[in-house]
């Protein structure tokens, strides 16, 4: 606290002689920023970008980046830093994840500024404030136990752009078998099943089938079963919303462990009818999506910026064969399907309301802006990131440059971006704007994202069926403090190991569905409850704030 009291002291005395540099200052001020280089195919560094020149220019700054190049070491680069004390200006981190103490121990320890500090804070940086008193929910995301706020990081005007997977359809398989697009889990069911017994792919051999395939994502996790348990109202091996209640619960909690056991046995009748791949559990991603594009899937785990890459392939494997019409719809994105409870919940593991604020992506003001003098420059130059005009530099780069507009308004990329000679639109992009990326301070446009991920027909509908899910399992972000992430380390990790162990030998059918009754009753044991709880105790003072 006696750190914290002398900060502001400083603060107070520091900020009423700063320096003033207007636009036409002949030095620019040097502030640093610690955070990964860009590192991409098109340009590795920020400071050569369009985006970044102009903002120097229009604040007549010079952004120094000083963070490493690459993102795998970031975080041993931080506690280095952080080590050695000497501080930049600005600093992005996950405090409550890497910081022994989270981010009021940065603030304790004299690392983090907190905004709510600083004199007359809110009106130096009015475009954040702006957003936090009229969006509740990302205030909420940013503002600390004790009522400080450190934190900028990207938000979400739409939250739809977090809708990042769920399940697609091959349409022509579905028209072929003479079925409707599913809805429900039993529409699905009865869906896969005439995959696999009517030919669906059409090549008169009824037996080649793969009605329902997914992978071993990242090694390590299952989202195209995972997935599936939205639909039962659960979401796999994590704190979660009751939607009933709007309490936290667990998977194997819900309904008394009824939800869960429902799910479970469902995937095992599934896979012991061979309507879900048998290699599902272990292959990589490449033998996966070789079946997709294969015409051997019908119905599979799907991220919107796939479908553009596979209805390629799957358009020319029916031109090839010389059925169904290759401009219609060939690949489906599914509205979330319903269950037992009767609600679309989405599938996506992550939670969508988070999308409101990257509040575990931030951007603090370090005490060495203080000894600097750069805290003005600092909140002047976060305040124009949050601004319209920062907004549109940062998304679309500089106009007449990288993009114009249309008699609507609309925002064209110019051939600069569409037409690079060395790289795709993709990577070509990063030289002018920053589109696709979060953890900047900015307001992410859901236009400039979805012109570079939303760009095929069949890319926009699976996008927008997959946004249309309901977010009522979906938790906010919110951090535990440290007695509840110790109680809450100390239980899950054991339990989520012991019911992954279980749930996916009996859907397999290496264990018998009793294997379930057990198991709900070992995990009680394990002192689930407690975890339960540990995160309740967060839930409650995140909504108090």
């Amino acid at each position: 606290m006696k750190k914290i009291l002398s900060l502001v002291c400083a603060l107070t005395l520091l900020i009423g002689v700063l320096p003033v540099f207007s636009a036409g200052a002949e030095e620019p001020v040097e502030i640093t920023y610690f955070r990964e280089e860009l590192n991409r195919n098109s340009v590795a560094y920020y400071s050569d970008t369009a985006w970044v020149q102009e903002i120097e220019k229009r604040l007549n700054i010079k952004l120094k980046i000083l963070g490493p190049a690459s993102s795998d070491d970031y975080n041993t680069a931080v506690n280095a830093m952080l080590v050695s004390g000497e501080y930049p200006d600005l600093l992005f981190y996950d405090w409550d994840s890497n910081y022994n103490g989270g981010t009021m121990a940065g603030i304790e320890d004299g690392v983090i500024v907190p905004i709510s500090e600083i004199p007359e804070y809110k009106e130096k940086v009015p475009n954040w404030f702006k957003v936090l008193d009229e969006h509740p929910e990302v205030r909420r995301g940013v503002v600390l136990d004790d009522g400080s706020i450190v934190s900028f990081c990207h938000w979400e005007p739409n939250i739809a752009r977090s809708a990042y997977w769920g399940y697609a359809i091959r349409k022509d398989w579905l028209d072929r078998v003479g079925k409707e697009v599913p809805t429900t889990i039993d529409e699905f069911y009865d869906v896969l099943k005439a995959f696999k017994e009517q030919d669906a792919n059409g090549n008169g051999d009824p037996n080649d089938e793969i009605p329902f395939s997914c992978c071993n994502w990242w090694g390590t996790a299952h989202p195209g079963m995972d997935s599936l348990a939205a639909a039962f109202t659960l979401k796999v091996n994590t704190m979660y919303r009751n939607p009933q209640t709007n309490e936290m619960t667990y998977w194997t909690e819900y309904n008394n462990g009824e939800n869960f056991k429902a799910y479970v046995t469902t995937l095992a009748k599934w896979y012991a009818e061979g309507l879900i791949d048998e290699e599902a559990i272990s292959q990589k991603y490449d033998s996966w999506a070789a079946k997709v594009t294969g015409d051997q899937a019908g119905a599979f785990f799907c991220f919107p910026d796939s479908v553009e890459t596979w209805e390629a392939s799957i358009r020319q494997t029916m031109t090839d064969k010389g059925y169904g019409n290759p401009d219609d719809v060939c690949i489906y994105g599914l509205v979330p399907l319903k269950g037992p409870d009767g609600v679309a919940y989405n599938y996506d593991n992550d939670n969508a309301l988070v999308g409101y604020v990257g509040s575990g992506q931030p951007t603090v003001i370090t005490t060495a802006a203080v000894k600097n003098g750069h805290i003005d420059k600092c909140l002047e130059l976060l305040n124009f990131l949050y601004s319209e005009e920062g907004s549109e530099i940062i998304n679309w780069g500089v106009e007449g440059v990288s993009y114009t507009k249309d008699a609507d308004g609309n925002h064209v990329w110019t051939e600069a971006v569409t037409n690079d000679p060395d790289y795709p639109m993709s990577d070509a992009v990063f030289k002018y704007a920053l589109p696709t990326l979060g953890g900047w301070p900015k307001a992410m446009s859901y236009e400039a994202w979805g012109s570079m991920n939303l760009r095929v027909e069949d890319q926009i509908l699976t996008h927008k069926n997959y946004a249309a899910g309901d977010a009522g399992l979906d938790r906010p972000g919110f951090s535990l403090n440290s007695d509840e992430q110790d109680t809450y380390s100390r239980i899950i990790t054991d339990v989520n190991t012991a019911v992954s162990e279980v749930y996916l030998s009996v859907i397999t059918g290496q264990k018998p569905v009793e294997a379930l009754d057990e198991l709900l009753a070992q995990v009680r044991s394990m002192g689930v409850a407690d975890a339960v709880a540990a995160y309740q105790s967060a839930y409650e003072r995140y909504l108090s704030r």
